[in-house]
């Protein structure tokens, strides 16, 4: 079931691509509009589903008391698989806005699009519950740290990379945060029609992928091995690490979280590379075509590995 699952979730994400491909191969999409189409994702849809996130979630005294172990855990995860990607960037010498795609997207992968499907199906609604606490510390993460290690990758100085911590993404993220804490609920005359803009950056992104696909040239960067390393590290490396960890602890000291939590959080830090990295690599002046081709690659790779990665937590955790 979740080999089936997976692949519908790849299929469809891939006909949107597709769709921007053709359009940018007829010049509807050009290089211009694609790069007004990267600021739109970036100051509008991309806020505005960070933002809206939160009202699908209800702050009561369990769910609050039952997430902080998951908040706790998922933070560590995600430095963990950062100190993987730093590691891998020193053993292959990589530099500049390559190693800064690099460790990034050793950090981040497709946990919306399509680890929430994945994750809803195979464990239901307290598993996606799980899954949007991972998001959220994810998200605090990316658009910090992942932030200053895209923009000082690009040259620039650790104190101006701090400076573009300060954006839409990470003020929606921090303000619905906040909302979500006090149990704070917009009218739907205004959640709707922002749930609904945001709901729209997937499709966006997508497109955006295919036109980037087309108009970089980035069958070309097939033959560079760093695609297939990071998603070695995403794909398998990071998950086996972290199945591991999570059984010589729950083995030798009992202290483990339960099976769902574990399950949960290491589904999603197997997920293959977050698209959404491609638009923060164009906004921050990074490598915005390696981290297409990040995507592309790890994706594909992603119907193969997932699948085992479900099967072996099922025998072992």
């Amino acid at each position: 079931m979740q080999t089936q699952v997976i692949i519908t979730q790849i299929v469809i994400l891939s006909v949107v691509v597709l769709i921007g491909a053709i359009a940018a191969k007829f010049r509807v999409l050009t290089v211009d509009s694609k790069d007004m189409l990267s600021k739109v994702i970036f100051n509008i849809s991309l806020p505005l589903m960070l933002f809206t996130n939160f009202f699908r979630l209800e702050a009561t005294p369990r769910l609050i008391a039952n997430s902080i172990t998951i908040l706790a855990i998922s933070g560590f995860v995600i430095f963990f698989l950062l100190i993987i990607g730093w590691f891998t960037v020193k053993i292959f010498r990589l530099h500049g806005s390559e190693a800064a795609v690099f460790k990034v997207h050793s950090m981040f992968g497709n946990t919306i699009f399509l680890g929430f499907p994945l994750i809803t199906a195979l464990y239901g609604v307290e598993g996606l519950l799980y899954a949007s606490m991972f998001q959220l510390v994810s998200t605090i993460i990316m658009w910090t740290a992942g932030v200053i290690i895209l923009s000082h990758g690009n040259g620039v100085t650790w104190k101006k990379s701090l400076g573009k911590v300060i954006n839409p993404n990470t003020v929606a993220t921090l303000t619905g945060l906040l909302c979500f804490i006090l149990s704070v609920r917009l009218p739907d005359i205004l959640l709707k029609p922002m749930t609904e803009l945001g709901s729209a950056n997937t499709w966006l992104s997508m497109l955006y992928i295919g036109a980037m696909l087309v108009l970089s040239n980035v069958g070309g960067l097939l033959k560079k091995k760093n695609l297939y390393i990071v998603s070695f590290n995403r794909l398998v490396l990071g998950p086996a690490l972290l199945i591991g960890i999570f059984y010589l602890i729950a083995a030798f000291t009992g202290l483990a979280p339960e099976k769902l939590v574990s399950s949960v959080i290491i589904v999603e830090a197997a997920m293959p590379c977050m698209v959404t990295v491609v638009i923060m690599a164009k906004e921050f002046g990074s490598d915005d075509r390696l981290a297409t081709g990040n995507v592309f690659v790890s994706t594909i790779i992603s119907i193969f590995t997932l699948p085992l990665v479900v099967m072996v937590l099922e025998k072992l955790m």
